[in-house]
C-alpha cells in the first residue's frame, strides 16, 4: 500500500515572527482579516446617532479589515449607503465592494462575483452570498461568504435549524459538479454572522459536522469541508485571551450570550489569530495605541450596556508543505526543494528545486515515511519507498515537476521528498536538495 501510494503520487506528477504591537493588529501584514460585526439596526450611520457613529469609524480604523460581515442594516436601506460610509470612512482605490441581502452586508476590499440572495431550496432566511476574488499574490484560492442574520428569540430553533440544514446542503452543491453552484476544487467557504443562538446549539453543529436534520428536505449529511471533513467554529475569545466568550449583552433578565459565529472550511484557510473586541477590559496603553476608546463597543456613555461585539479572525492559506532540512552543499551551495499545493483532488501539484548544479542528472526520492540515514556524505530524509531517475537540472540549476493530486489519497497521509544531483563538488559526487512533507489534508 506504501509503495501503492507513493507510485501514484508520482505518476500524477514557516510563519513569519509577529510585528504586532497589540493583540488587536495583525500578527503579519498579508493575513486576511474577517470581522462580522452586528452593528444596531443603522446606528453606524452619522445620521441616525452621531455618537455610535463615531465608536463604528474609530473601530474601522483600528480594525483594518480586509471584509467585513455586517448584520442589522436597515431593510430599507440600499448597500450603496453603506459602501459609501466605508469609502469616507476608510477609502481605498477603486472603493469597497458591496452586496446586501435583508439586513446583512458584505464589505470587501476585493472584488465580488457570484451574489445571491438565498440557497436552493431555501433556509428560513435570504442569505447574502458572494464569491470574494482574493489576491492571486497571496492566496490561490478565493473566499466564498455566506453572511446570515438567522431568526432571533427563543423558540425559534427549528426555523435557525431549518437555515443551517439549507446552507450545509448549499455547500455540498457548491463542491460537487453540476446543481445549482459549483466552484472551483477548494475554494474556501464560511460561514458567518448573527446566528442568534439562544436555544440549543445544533443549529451550529449541523455547520459544523453537515449533520442536516431535516434530510427529507435538505439532502443526505454532508461534512462541509473539501476534505469531507467538520468544518471549524472559530469560537473567538475576548481579546484573544478570554475566558469571556460571550458575543451580546443586554443587562437585563438574560445572561451575555454567544450568538455570533464564523464557521470555516479550514482544509484551506487557516486562522491565525482571532478574538472578540472588548474594548471595556483593554489596557490604557493598548487603547492608545489603537485609537480606540473604553466604550466603543457599547451603546451607552459608560461601558456597561452592550448590544454585540466584533468578531475578528485572521487568515493564511493552509500550507501542508514542510520544509524539513537535510540538503548536501555542492557547486552551487545547498539544492533547495519546495513543494506547491493545497493537496486536494484534481488541484495544482508542484515540485521545484532550485540552487542546484545546471545541466547535471537528477534522482528524486519519495517516501511514506522518514528514513533519516547517512547516504553519501549528507542525510537521506525520506524512506526511499520509490526512487526516479533520468531527470536533468536546466542551464539554471532548476527543475520543476507539475502535475495534479490524486483521486483516492485519503486524509493525513504524508509522503516525503527529496531530489539527489550528481555534483563532483559533492562530499562523495553528490549533492542534496533538503527535504518536504507533503500532508493531505
Amino acid at each position: 500500500m506504501r509503495l501503492f501510494l507513493a507510485s501514484l503520487l508520482f505518476a500524477c506528477l514557516g510563519a513569519p515572527l509577529s510585528s504586532a504591537q497589540t493583540f488587536v493588529e495583525r500578527l503579519a501584514p498579508d493575513d486576511l482579516r474577517v470581522v462580522s460585526y452586528n452593528v444596531l439596526w443603522d446606528t453606524i450611520f452619522p445620521s441616525e446617532n452621531a455618537f455610535q457613529a463615531a465608536k463604528f469609524e474609530r473601530v474601522v480604523h483600528a480594525l483594518d479589515a480586509d471584509i467585513w460581515a455586517i448584520q442589522e442594516i436597515d431593510y430599507d436601506t440600499h448597500v450603496s449607503v453603506v459602501l459609501n460610509l466605508m469609502d469616507s470612512i476608510a477609502p481605498i482605490p477603486g472603493g469597497w465592494h458591496g452586496h446586501k441581502e435583508g439586513d446583512s452586508v458584505i464589505l470587501s476590499k476585493f472584488p465580488l462575483s457570484m451574489l445571491a440572495n438565498d440557497t436552493i431550496p431555501e433556509g428560513d432566511k435570504g442569505v447574502a452570498m458572494a464569491l470574494i476574488d482574493l489576491p492571486d499574490d497571496r492566496f490561490s484560492t478565493d473566499l466564498y461568504m455566506m453572511n446570515n442574520h438567522y431568526k432571533c428569540c427563543g423558540g425559534n430553533d427549528h426555523r435557525r435549524q431549518e437555515q443551517s440544514d439549507a446552507l450545509v446542503n448549499w455547500m455540498r452543491d457548491i463542491r460537487e459538479p453540476g446543481g445549482f453552484i459549483t466552484l472551483p476544487a477548494g475554494t474556501a467557504m464560511m460561514v458567518i454572522g448573527d446566528l442568534n443562538l439562544v436555544d440549543g446549539f445544533q443549529p451550529v453543529q449541523t455547520l459544523i459536522d453537515g449533520n442536516i436534520i431535516d434530510n427529507a428536505s435538505f439532502g443526505p449529511d454532508s461534512p462541509p469541508d473539501w476534505d469531507a471533513s467538520d468544518a471549524t467554529d472559530e469560537h473567538p475569545l475576548h481579546n484573544v485571551v478570554g475566558p469571556a466568550d460571550w458575543t451580546w449583552y443586554t443587562p437585563g433578565q438574560y445572561d451575555p450570550g454567544r450568538l455570533d459565529f464564523v464557521i470555516t472550511t479550514d482544509s484551506v484557510l487557516q486562522s491565525v489569530h482571532r478574538y472578540a473586541l472588548n474594548t471595556t477590559t483593554m489596557s490604557a496603553g493598548d487603547l492608545a495605541a489603537t485609537g480606540l476608546q473604553a466604550t466603543d463597543v457599547t451603546v451607552d456613555f459608560i461601558g456597561q450596556a452592550f448590544d454585540h461585539i466584533p468578531l475578528v479572525i485572521d487568515y493564511r492559506e493552509a500550507d501542508p508543505w514542510t520544509q524539513l532540512g537535510g540538503a548536501l552543499a555542492g557547486a552551487t551551495g545547498e539544492p533547495a526543494l519546495q513543494g506547491g499545493g493545497l493537496l486536494l483532488a484534481n488541484t495544482a501539484l508542484q515540485l521545484e528545486l532550485s540552487n542546484a548544479r545546471p545541466s547535471s542528472s537528477a534522482t528524486l526520492v519519495l517516501g511514506m515515511s522518514a528514513l533519516n540515514a547517512p547516504l553519501k556524505g549528507g542525510l537521506l530524509v525520506p524512506s526511499p519507498d520509490v526512487v526516479r531517475f533520468n531527470f536533468n537540472t536546466n542551464a539554471a540549476g532548476e527543475l520543476d515537476l507539475a502535475s495534479t493530486w490524486p483521486e483516492g489519497i485519503p486524509g493525513g497521509l504524508s509522503i516525503w521528498s527529496q531530489w539527489w544531483i550528481s555534483d563532483p563538488a559533492g562530499p562523495s559526487g553528490f549533492a542534496a536538495s533538503n527535504a518536504v512533507k507533503a500532508s493531505a489534508p
